[in-house]
C-alpha cells in the first residue's frame, strides 16, 4: 500500500487543521527549519505506530501548545494501487485518552481491534513481540522513515545490538531473537533454582557426615567396653556422689535410663568440681593477701598524734610571746611619739618667748636673769634640752616570728604524716574487714583469731575435695563407657535409620541437581543454536541485500578509496551484532567504524544508501513508501548529485516522500523526479511563514515530460 493523504489537527507544528495530498509517485516537501516538515512525517509515523520513538515523550508531549481545541488528531488514508482498496487510519488524543480507528471498504475497527489491523499491515510478527509498539516503530523507522535526527544511526550512533534487532524485525527473525532472550531469562532463573538446590544439599551432606562419624565412634566405644558394670560398684558410686553434694537421682544400672542418668550425674559432678576449683582459687588469693598483710608494719598512729599535740602547744606558746612583744613595742612607739610632740611644743614656745623677751617676764612681769633665760630658751629652740629618743629594738620580735614560722612548718609536716598514717590505718582496717567478709562468705570459722591457719586448713580440705571429685568423675565416665555396650545398640539403630533417610534425601537431591544441570546444558545448546540460526538468517538475508547496497553506494560514490560496503553479522557474548563495514579492495583495508575514515557528508551518504537498500531490498515491505526527512544534511555537491540519482531510480519501486530546506535541491528534485507520462504524478508541498496558527501550505504538481533526455547545443 502507499500513502494517499493525511490530515493533521493539533499535532506538533500544526495547531489547526491541515490537509496534505500525498497521492503521488514523489512528494517533495520544502520549508525553512521549524515550519513543520518533520511534524508532517512524524504525523504519519504516529498514525501508524502510535509513537514517535526518537522523542522521549508520551502523546501529551506531541500535542501542540497552540491547539485550537486542546486535542490532536491524525487521519491517514492509504490505498493499494493494484486493487484500489483503501484504508483509513484515524488516531486522536483528547488530552487524557488516545483513540484509534481503522476503516476498510467493508467495516470499521476501533481500539484493540484497530491496533491489530495496523499490526497486520505493518508487522505481522509484532503481536508475539514483548513490546508490539516498539516492534512496529522499529520496522517503520528502519525501512520506511529515515528521520532527520537519526540519519547517522544507521552506521554509527545506534548500537550494533539495536541494529541487529531492527533488521531481525524487518526480515521476520525478530521472534527468534526474542525467543532466545526469553530462553536466556528462563535459563538464568533455572540456574538460580539449581544453585538453591545445591545449597540445600550442603547441610544434608554435613548432617550425614556427622551421623556417620557418630556411628563410627559408637562402634569403637562398644568394642572397647567389654567389662560390665556391677551392681555393687554402681551403688557405691551413686552413694559417693550423694556424699559429694550431688542431687542426681540414682537409677538401676540395668535401666534404659541409666546412660542418660549417669551422663547427667557426671555433668553435675563437673559443675561441683568447677565450683570447688573456683573456691580453691579464692582461698589461694586470700592466703596470698593475708601473707602480704602480715608483712606490713602497723602505722604508729598514737606517737604521731602526740607529736602533733606537742607541736601545737609549742606553737601556741610562741604565738603568745609574739603578742606580748608586739604589745611592748607598741607602747614604746607611743611614748616616743608623745616625747616628740612635747619637744616640738617646747621648741615653738621657746621661739615665741625669745621673740617677746624683755626686761620683765612677759607672763608674770617680774624681773629675771635675762642672759641665762635667753641662753636656755635658745637651747630649747634648738632641741638641746629635749630628752633623747628611745630607739625601738625589734630583733626579739623577728626571732619570735621566725620561730613561729619554723614551728608552723614542723606542725604541717607532722599533720601530713598524721593524715598518711590515718589513711594507712583506715586502709588496713578496710582490708581486714574485707578479709573477714570473704572468710564469712566462704564459710571459714576463725579460731583464736588465727586467720592464716583457718585459710590453710580450708585450702587443704578443698584440694582434697577436688581430687575426690575428679576420681568420682573418672569412675563415672568409665561406667558410662561400659554402659554404652548395653544401651548403644538402640542408639546405633536410631542413627542407622537417620543415616539411611539422609542418604535417600541426599541421593534424590543430587539426582535432581544432576538432571537440572543436564537440562541447563541442553537449554544452553538450544540458546546457542538459536543465536547461530538468528545470525545465519540475518546474514543470509543481508547477503541477498548486499549487491543492492553496493550498487546504491557505488552510485553515490562518496569516497575515492573505500568503495565497497557490506553488512557484518556476528554473535558477541550471546547477542547478535550488526555493523556496516566499508573497505578498500585495492589495499585490502576495512573498518566497521565508517565515521573513522569517512567525512560527515560521506557518512550521511552511506546512511542514506543503507536505508534505501533496506527499504528496497525487503521483498514484502509493510508499505511501498520511502520517507526521507531532510537527507541533505552535510552533503557536498558530488554526494548530493549521487543522492538525487538514487532517488530517481528508487521512484520506480517506492513512493517517495522527501523534505528539504534547500530550494536548489527542490529544483533539482523537481527536474529529476518529474513524471515521464500522464499517469505519473510528482507533487511539491511548500510550508511557509509558521505562526501560532501553523504554517501556510501551498501544493502544486510538477508537469510531466515524456522526453527522458534532452540535448542542448551550445
Amino acid at each position: 500500500m502507499r500513502l494517499e493523504s493525511i490530515e493533521l489537527t493539533g499535532f506538533r507544528g500544526f495547531p489547526r487543521r491541515q490537509f496534505f495530498d500525498l497521492n503521488a509517485d514523489a512528494v517533495v516537501v520544502i520549508g525553512a527549519n521549524g515550519n513543520g516538515k518533520t511534524s508532517l512525517f512524524d504525523g504519519i509515523l504516529w498514525a501508524l505506530g502510535g509513537t514517535v520513538p526518537r522523542l522521549p515523550t508520551n502523546d501529551a508531549g506531541l500535542l501542540s501548545m497552540y491547539s485550537e481545541t486542546g486535542q490532536m488528531r491524525a487521519h491517514l488514508r492509504l490505498v493499494d494501487p493494484e486493487n484500489r482498496a483503501a484504508l483509513n487510519v484515524t488516531r486522536s488524543f483528547d488530552g487524557v485518552d488516545t483513540r484509534v480507528t481503522v476503516e476498510t471498504s467493508t467495516r470499521a475497527y476501533q481500539g484493540a481491534s484497530a491496533e491489530a489491523q495496523l499490526i497486520d499491515l505493518v508487522c505481522r510478527d509484532a503481536p508475539s513481540a514483548s513490546d508490539p509498539k516498539k516492534a512496529i516503530a522499529g520496522v517503520l523507522t528502519r525501512s520506511i522513515y529515515l528521520q532527520q535526527d537519526v540519519i547517522r544511526h544507521f552506521v554509527e550512533a545506534a548500537s550494533d545490538e539495536e541494529r541487529f534487532e531492527s533488521v531481525s524485525e524487518l526480515i521476520g527473525a525478530g521472534r527468534v531473537t526474542e525467543l532466545q532472550s526469553s530462553l536466556e531469562r528462563a535459563k538464568k532463573a533455572w540456574t538460580t533454582v539449581t544453585h538453591q538446590r545445591q545449597l540445600e544439599l550442603r547441610p544434608l551432606r554435613d548432617r550425614l557426615a556427622t551421623v556417620e562419624a557418630r556411628l563410627s565412634e559408637l562402634t569403637i566405644r562398644r568394642s572397647k567396653s567389654s567389662l560390665p558394670v556391677t551392681s555393687e560398684a554402681w551403688t557405691v558410686w551413686w552413694r559417693s556422689l550423694s556424699d559429694a553434694g550431688a542431687n542426681s537421682v540414682p537409677v538401676e544400672a540395668s535401666s534404659r535410663e541409666a546412660p542418660r542418668a549417669i551422663d547427667g550425674a557426671i555433668n553435675e559432678l563437673n559443675s561441683i568440681r568447677l565450683a570447688a576449683e573456683r573456691r580453691l582459687g579464692q582461698l589461694t588469693s586470700l592466703q596470698t593477701e593475708l601473707a602480704s598483710l602480715g608483712s606490713e608494719s602497723v602505722p604508729p598512729l598514737a606517737a604521731t598524734n602526740e607529736t602533733v599535740a606537742v607541736l601545737k602547744k609549742e606553737l601556741d606558746d610562741l604565738s603568745e610571746q609574739v603578742v606580748r612583744e608586739q604589745h611592748r613595742l607598741t607602747q614604746l612607739h607611743s611614748q616616743q611619739a608623745s616625747l616628740q610632740e612635747k619637744s616640738k611644743q617646747l621648741k615653738a614656745l621657746a621661739a615665741l618667748a625669745l621673740e617677746n623677751l624683755g626686761e620683765h617676764c612677759p607672763v608674770c612681769s617680774q624681773t629675771y636673769d635675762r642672759p641665762s633665760t635667753e641662753a636656755r630658751l635658745k637651747g630649747l629652740a634648738k632641741g638641746d634640752a629635749t630628752e633623747a629618743e628611745t630607739s625601738l629594738d625589734s630583733s626579739v620580735l623577728h626571732e619570735l616570728l621566725a620561730s613561729v614560722e619554723q614551728k608552723n612548718s614542723d606542725l604541717n609536716e607532722a599533720e601530713l604524716i598524721l593524715k598518711s598514717t590515718q589513711r594507712a590505718a583506715t586502709e588496713r582496717e578496710a582490708r581486714d574487714n574485707a578479709i573477714d567478709l570473704r572468710l564469712n562468705e566462704l564459710g571459714i570459722e576463725v579460731i583464736e583469731d588465727n586467720r592464716n591457719r583457718a585459710v590453710s586448713t580450708a585450702l587443704s580440705e578443698t584440694q582434697a575435695t577436688i581430687a575426690h571429685l575428679i576420681e568420682l568423675q573418672q569412675i563415672g565416665e568409665s561406667m558410662a563407657v561400659r554402659l554404652t555396650h548395653s544401651s548403644g545398640q538402640a542408639q546405633t539403630d536410631e542413627l542407622d535409620k537417620e543415616a539411611e533417610t539422609l542418604r535417600k534425601e541426599t541421593s534424590g537431591l543430587e539426582q535432581e541437581v544432576l538432571a537440572r544441570d543436564r537440562t541447563g546444558d541442553l537449554a544452553q545448546r538450544v540458546i546457542e543454536a538459536l543465536r547461530e540460526a538468528s545470525s545465519s538468517v540475518v546474514q543470509e538475508r543481508l547477503n541477498e541485500i548486499a549487491p543492492l547496497l553496493q550498487s546504491i553506494y557505488s552510485r553515490v560514490d562518496p569516497h575515492p578509496a573505500f568503495r565497497v560496503v557490506s553488512f557484518l553479522s556476528r554473535i558477541v557474548r550471546g547477542r547478535g551484532h550488526l555493523s556496516t563495514v566499508v573497505s578498500d579492495p585495492v589495499e585490502d583495508k576495512a573498518t566497521d567504524l565508517p565515521s573513522a575514515v569517512l567525512s560527515s557528508s560521506q557518512v550521511n551518504a552511506l546512511a542514506v544508501s543503507v536505508f534505501l537498500a533496506l527499504n528496497i531490498g525487503i521483498p514484502k515491505p509493510p508499505l511501498s513508501v520511502a520517507i526521507l526527512d531532510d537527507p541533505l544534511q552535510s552533503l557536498d555537491d558530488i554526494n548530493l548529485l549521487g543522492l538525487v540519482d538514487l532517488l530517481r531510480r528508487a521512484k520506480g519501486q517506492r513512493q517517495l516522500l522527501v523534505s528539504t530546506h534547500d530550494r536548489r535541491f527542490v529544483t533539482l528534485l523537481s527536474r529529476k523526479l518529474r513524471p515521464t507520462n500522464e499517469s505519473g504524478r510528482t507533487t511539491i508541498i511548500e510550508l511557509e511563514g509558521w505562526s501560532r496558527r501553523g504554517p501556510n501550505v501551498r501544493t502544486h504538481d510538477v508537469l510531466s515530460d515524456p522526453v527522458p533526455l534532452r540535448l542542448v547545443a551550445s
